[in-house]
């Protein structure tokens, strides 16, 4: 085991037994880009903590000018890593020669960004269980959806992966290139009256929504085969978001508090356990 992975594993105060032992009615939890709060977002230490930990993770997928596919969430390098420039007019070995750690800590120095398939790789040799897998498109570049459904077929993925945040004619690209490729239908917090129609889209394989549905809205989709995933305050630690998505059978939460969320819900079966 790497150093990065033992310092996580001592930072974080969760062990990981009690995460797979929590209620197959609970929702999955996905970290969001990873596990945030101990390791850089969209890292490979993010993703392995998560990993190791149980969690199910969200991630941000760009295309480089040179048509390789790389995850990280913003349009520019800059915030997440020592360099400048737009990730889709830079080449792969021009971000790889970035350091995507050390603004985080220097523990994490000369940490890359990593390729979506070295993410997929390192999902299919350390998950014990299936990783729910929310794939982010940020910029639609021509072909991307190809090259994803490529990646996915190679790790046979398509039965844990949803892509969401993409336009209707991205999905449809999805679906052409291969039609097991799961897409999303979005809803922000001022389209909650579209539920009921988004639930019919034949695009929607999953809904992302950033709002809490009614109990008669999750029982439609759970009739009619579809997920319906929570991304409201995804950066907050909100109980009570945490509780009335459980409580309505949300399928899966986006959470920065992954393991607050799981610890959260321990202690309100088991008060005694605080």
């Amino acid at each position: 085991m790497s150093f990065n992975m033992l310092m996580l594993r001592c930072m974080i105060a969760a062990p990981p037994e009690p995460m797979a032992q929590e209620s197959v009615a609970d929702p999955i939890l996905l970290a969001h880009r990873g596990l945030v709060q101990h390791a850089p977002e969209n890292t490979l230490p993010a993703f392995a903590a998560a990993i190791e930990l149980g969690l199910s993770i969200e991630l941000d997928v760009y295309q480089t000018h040179d048509e390789h596919l790389v995850v990280i969430h913003d349009k520019t390098v800059e915030r997440t890593t020592n360099g400048t420039g737009e990730v889709i007019k830079m080449t792969l070995a021009e971000i790889r020669k970035l350091d995507a750690g050390s603004w985080f800590d220097s523990r994490f120095s000369g940490e890359k960004v990593p390729t979506l398939e070295e993410v997929f790789k390192l999902i299919r040799e350390r998950q014990r269980t299936p990783v729910t897998i929310a794939l982010n498109m940020k910029v639609i570049s021509p072909g991307i959806e190809k090259n994803i459904v490529r990646l996915v077929e190679k790790y046979e993925l398509f039965d844990q992966l949803c892509a969401f945040g993409q336009p209707s004619d991205s999905s449809h690209r999805f679906k052409q290139a291969n039609p097991k490729l799961q897409t999303t239908v979005y809803l922000n917090n001022s389209e909650a009256e579209q539920f009921t129609a988004a639930l019919h889209d034949p695009l929607a394989d999953c809904l992302w929504v950033h709002f809490i549905p009614t109990a008669e809205g999750m029982e439609q989709a759970h009739k009619l085969g579809k997920q319906v995933w929570l991304g409201l305050h995804i950066g907050e630690q909100q109980p009570d978001t945490w509780d009335k998505a459980r409580a309505i059978k949300m399928d899966a939460i986006c959470t920065d508090w992954p393991l607050e969320c799981g610890q959260h819900w321990r202690l309100v079966a088991n008060p005694s356990a605080l």
